[in-house]
């Protein structure tokens, strides 16, 4: 699983309804009613919700929208379970558990000023604490790592510079 998933957001969407029942296995859905202000997916899949506050409330994931249909759905995320729905179940998009889970795993890899954002080698959310002073963020094709500038290799004729406190090299 990638450390952040991308998804899209809209304010002010109103609530619509399913215009046929779907089962627990459906992964199409289409909608009746005013789907203005709805997200697009242009920016990534949404999560909305359906039969809200009842007992058959679930959670799902929208991977594609098209006006009112619904296609590419996860069905049963954010602890909730796939379950069957009738023909005008009210439906909207919601912000859920996992959304606010993603920010909070990236917020909490930081704890020092100066801390670098990376991921490790499972793609979960990782810190590379500040460096040594003097010290240049370098790579061994996988891992960023810090380390102590090379003393060779840089020339007087080098197009580009590098910079270590006040003292240019290059």
């Amino acid at each position: 699983m990638a450390a952040v998933a991308r998804r899209s957001y809209a304010g002010a969407a109103p609530a619509c309804t399913l215009t046929s029942g779907i089962t627990s296995g459906d992964t199409t859905a289409s909608l009746t009613g005013t789907v203005t202000n709805w997200p697009t997916t242009a920016g990534g899949p949404f999560h909305m919700v359906i039969d809200p506050g009842l007992s058959t409330e679930e959670k799902v994931l929208v991977g594609s929208r098209s006006t009112g249909s619904l296609s590419s759905i996860t069905r049963g995320v954010d602890g909730t379970t796939a379950v069957s729905h009738s023909a005008g179940a009210t439906c909207y998009p919601v912000f859920t558990a996992t959304d606010a889970d993603e920010a909070n795993r990236l917020a909490a890899v930081m704890t020092t000023r100066g801390d670098l954002l990376t991921l490790n080698s499972t793609s979960d959310p990782a810190r590379i604490a500040i460096g040594t002073n003097g010290y240049v963020l370098t790579s061994n094709g996988t891992d960023a790592a810090w380390a102590a500038p090379a003393a060779s290799g840089l020339t007087s004729g080098d197009d580009s510079a590098i910079v270590l406190g006040s003292q240019i090299f290059g």
